[in-house]
């Protein structure tokens, strides 16, 4: 092979090589804009991920709220239905209490008039029949016995009376009656309760009493001031 031919067989040489370097060039420079363009996407296909966990996960709250709502909802409509039929006629027995007082007044005042006979008895069953009917709607007395302790959930004390046989807050008499209706208070029991006994001291004059005024020796004078005295602390 002559000198030429091996120069000619170089320089071929030489270009394929070039060719394949840059043909190797413009692969990688593909594969590395392929490999960004798929990053690319695998970032938005993430996002979106997230976006759509997000939107699931408020979606999700928000039912569980709704859930939550409706089922106070429903427990609220059962408690007022369960309400309305335990104590739908509450107005209705309140105004009969005040029918069964005027019964109970007819039979005492009959008892201390030692009063007997038809009608009176008829008072009596009529008032017994009475009692009879309320207790079938759940009415109940409130308990507010003589030497019974005071409870303000169930009595009204109306008076209080100092005594010296028996502690504070003791209940001395019922006035009026009280009564419930299940496990409700209707009216509260009216009740003469007792307190602590202070004793009076007669030695000097009290801090808190105004001093007593001085006896007229009848003279006009004298009259007449404490008379002014007189009118000005009425007025």
């Amino acid at each position: 092979m002559s000198g030429n031919d091996r120069d000619e067989e170089k320089e071929n040489t030489g270009i394929e090589n070039d060719t394949e370097l840059v043909d190797t060039v413009e692969t990688n420079a593909e594969s590395e804009s392929a490999a960004e363009d798929l990053h690319v996407r695998l970032k938005q296909l993430e996002q979106r991920l997230e976006d759509k966990n997000k939107e699931y996960n408020d979606l999700h709250d928000r039912y569980l709220r709704m859930a939550a709502d409706f089922d106070n909802y429903k427990k609220r409509v059962s408690k007022e239905k369960a309400d309305i039929i335990a104590y739908g006629n509450e107005e209705l027995i309140k105004a009969l209490l005040n029918v069964l007082d005027n019964l109970e007044r007819a039979l005492e005042h009959s008892e201390s008039a030692e009063q007997d006979g038809p009608i009176v008895e008829g008072v009596k069953l009529v008032y017994k029949h009475f009692l009879s009917c309320l207790e079938r709607f759940g009415v109940q007395p409130v308990e507010a016995n003589k030497g019974q302790e005071f409870d303000p959930r169930y009595h009204q004390a109306i008076e209080r009376v100092e005594t010296k046989d028996l502690t504070p807050g003791i209940i001395l008499s019922e006035m009026l009656k009280g009564y419930t209706l299940k496990d409700r208070l209707l009216r509260p029991a009216l009740v003469v309760v007792s307190k602590e006994h202070r004793e009076t001291t007669t030695e000097g004059a009290s801090p808190d009493k105004p001093e007593e005024k001085k006896k007229s020796d009848g003279s006009p004078g004298e009259l007449l001031d404490i008379t002014d005295e007189d009118l000005d602390d009425n007025i």
